[in-house]
């Protein structure tokens, strides 16, 4: 079980620092226009998903656009760093 863990550590890790940056570009104008999407089309719901459980309180609270951003933001680089940890943690 373990040499499993270690071997699919690194992969995850990636693929969830992926999603958290196409949901940060799903988040900003200039991302979507990067992706060849629409600037109206700005979503904040991957950009809270991928920050859960400290973007949590964005379920349900009604906030403004820029709030919003900033605490999914601040969210997906706690994740970052706690996954880039949890990573690292046996090398």
């Amino acid at each position: 079980m373990e040499r499993t863990i270690r071997a699919v550590r690194w992969p995850l890790y990636g693929a969830f620092v992926l999603a958290s940056i196409v949901s940060t570009m799903l988040a900003l104008p200039v991302g979507l226009t990067a992706l060849g999407l629409e600037p109206n089309d700005v979503t904040f719901l991957p950009l809270s998903i991928t920050g859960l459980p400290w973007s949590g309180p964005l379920f349900w609270m009604e906030l403004d656009s820029i709030t919003r951003l900033a605490i999914a933001l601040v969210a997906n680089v706690l994740n970052l760093a706690l996954g880039l940890m949890l990573a690292r943690g046996s090398d």
